[in-house]
């Protein structure tokens, strides 16, 4: 009966399934071997005895993979203490998709996809005679360059939140049944849950859109989890400091009337490492 009322805790996630899956495996092989291990001959005992042996180092490894790469999948809503606590990771497509948004945000196109199809605005160069498929083509390397570089960017300004804090982050996270993602959550203990959030701001004409559609995000994830929430939005920036100070004291203002805890950053993206894209700026 014990037994039974141990399988039905372990049940209640895919963790615990996992767990309990494992040790009936194991329990099982051991005990074969141990109750028949005079009866066997020594050919049938040797791929007992290395099942045994090797059976815990397949389980290390496995679970090394699940953990790091997807950890998020490990518990049920159950294991919460409710629905509004409730964070799960994005998975690989849906952050292929965040990426994308973020990358022809910060280029100021409306993409559907990066593909030759993408409705790219005239140039200068195609007005004095130059294809508009040289063009698109020049677009498209411009696009994978930057959408790289972002990578880039989004990589290192995270270590460094994450060095700044002394705690590791989760990437990619999402608030339960909303529509709202951060590129990290900082697990700080005794502290309101603090969300990670990264930006890059090629040109200074499209500031205001994209700090909106922030500020929207942290309002939202502030209400949801009952004002218990922080947000720090990290501005990395590809132009010079002369454009700047315009850019900060407009958003510095739309931050203070933001009903949500947003702590803003600017970076330049100079001062980080790694540069793969080159602005023509």
């Amino acid at each position: 009966m014990e037994f039974l009322k141990g399988a039905k805790d372990f049940a209640r996630n895919p963790l615990g399934i996992i767990a309990l899956f494992i040790s009936l495996i194991y329990g099982f092989a051991s005990l074969l071997l141990n109750s028949s291990a005079d009866k066997l001959t020594e050919n049938e005992r040797w791929p007992l005895i290395a099942f045994i042996v090797i059976f815990p180092v397949l389980v290390l490894i496995t679970f090394y993979r699940l953990v790091t790469n997807h950890h998020g999948k490990l518990y049920a809503s159950g294991d919460f203490k409710d629905d509004k606590s409730f964070l799960r990771t994005l998975s690989p497509e849906e952050q292929e998709l965040k990426l994308d948004s973020e990358v022809s945000e910060s280029l100021g196109e409306v993409k559907d996809s990066c593909d030759e199809k993408s409705i790219v605005p005239p140039t200068r160069k195609q007005r004095a005679g130059q294809s508009a498929e040289d063009a698109r083509t020049k677009r498209k390397r411009e696009y994978e360059e930057f959408r790289q570089d972002l990578r880039l960017v989004e990589s290192e300004v995270l270590r460094s939140l994450s060095s700044e804090y002394k705690s590791k982050l989760v990437e990619n996270i999402a608030l339960g049944d909303t529509d709202v993602s951060f590129d990290a959550h900082i697990a700080v203990s005794n502290s309101k849950p603090i969300f990670a959030e990264v930006k890059a701001l090629r040109n200074p004409s499209l500031s205001t859109a994209m700090l909106d559609r922030v500020l929207y995000s942290a309002v939202v994830a502030d209400r949801y989890l009952d004002s218990n929430f922080k947000l720090i939005l990290t501005v990395v920036y590809y132009f010079e400091e002369m454009d700047l100070e315009r850019i900060k004291n407009h958003w510095q203002r739309k931050v203070e009337q933001c009903p949500a805890d947003v702590e803003l950053r600017f970076i330049p993206r100079k001062n980080l490492p790694n540069k793969a894209f080159k602005s023509d700026s």
